[in-house]
């Protein structure tokens, strides 16, 4: 990898702002709010120093000069305000820099020293001028374990086969178009990733953060053929629950109940059975409204009375309450929840 270190004045980054990609595949998008965006730019016109920028520099020719590495929230928030798009309103108001007021301000209202002042605010870049898709992840992911990324986030660093297929369920699949699970921070993509290992390992391993990044690193080109089998039996999958979500009224946002219902289909499906959504759906209302009323009181479920499958169903109900109370992503959980569903639902 080799780095050159530059100061660049704001003004170009201003002036390079369509040369400059700020979403490439590691990325994850605008996070910041405006409370952080405004302290930056309060910071910038006391003249105080602000973190380093990593810029990859890209072949000639292309659509952009360079893809932020690392950076990202920094230039769009500098973008942003100096197009206006945001006004300093701070919860703690601001003091003026020197005898200039910018409490409230945006930056067309900032007085013209203060505005020359910005644009002339030097940036600490580190421009990488060589370096492969591995280098980059790596210094992508030692930059961010210092701040708040998510697993799923550092999981889309990867430039992987396995992450790339995540992605494009995660943001293809028609069951995202109505879903109110979130599309922020990789969720969907955490989501998928979850059902994508519960598949790939056939619901006999661990699934949490460590080991959906070795998922992700085992699964490559030469795995391709497995990786289209995986990815066919999910998308399957996310086809009947789409329906069933329907049927829920767009119920199904929770990390594990997704998991365990998506889990569930697949198997069906790969026994080369059929799954009926209405049926589906209606088992696991009635499934999900008892888990609802008996989650904060589980031991009366064996307490209660009943038939013989009363009995059962109730045992199988407290195990996947206790089992969802529990570390969801462990082998023995994810079993223990499963076959609790599939006593209710099957």
């Amino acid at each position: 990898m080799k780095i050159k270190q530059h100061n660049w004045a704001i003004s170009k980054l201003i002036a390079d702002r369509p040369e400059i990609n700020l979403n490439p595949t590691w990325q994850r998008g605008a996070a910041w709010k405006d409370p952080r965006k405004i302290l930056l730019i309060d910071s910038i016109l006391r003249g105080m120093d602000i973190p380093k920028v990593y810029l990859r520099k890209l072949p000639a020719n292309g659509a952009h000069k360079h893809d932020a590495v690392d950076g990202q929230q920094r230039i769009r928030a500098i973008w942003e305000f100096r197009s206006d798009g945001f006004s300093l309103n701070h919860p703690d108001p601001l003091p003026a820099v020197g005898e200039h007021p910018i409490h409230g301000l945006k930056f067309s209202q900032l007085h013209q020293s203060l505005r020359d002042q910005f644009d002339a605010f030097q940036v600490s870049v580190a421009e990488i001028t060589a370096a492969d898709n591995d280098e980059i992840t790596n210094l992508f992911a030692r930059l961010q374990l210092g701040v708040a990324l998510n697993p799923a986030e550092l999981r889309n660093a990867m430039l992987a086969p396995a992450r790339h297929i995540i992605d494009s369920i995660a943001t293809g699949h028609s069951f995202f178009d109505s879903t109110k699970i979130p599309d922020t921070r990789y969720k969907r993509q955490d989501y998928v990733a979850h059902v994508f290992a519960m598949a790939a390992y056939k619901g006999q391993r661990n699934i949490k953060a460590p080991d959906l990044k070795k998922m992700i690193l085992e699964f490559g080109p030469s795995k391709a053929p497995d990786l289209l089998v995986i990815s066919s039996a999910v998308n399957e999958a996310l086809t009947v629950l789409e329906e069933v979500d329907a049927q829920l009224k767009r119920r199904i946002t929770q990390k594990w109940l997704f998991v365990d219902l998506a889990w569930l289909i697949v198997q069906q499906q790969t026994a080369g059975l059929d799954v009926n959504a209405d049926d589906l759906a209606e088992s696991f209302m009635e499934f999900d409204d008892l888990r609802r009323k008996y989650t904060s009181k589980p031991e009366e479920l064996l307490q209660a009375e009943g038939t013989t499958k009363q009995v059962r169903l109730n045992k199988a109900l407290y195990d996947y309450i206790m089992a969802f109370r529990a570390q969801g992503a462990t082998h023995g959980n994810l079993k223990t929840r499963n076959a609790s569903l599939r006593a209710y639902c099957l």
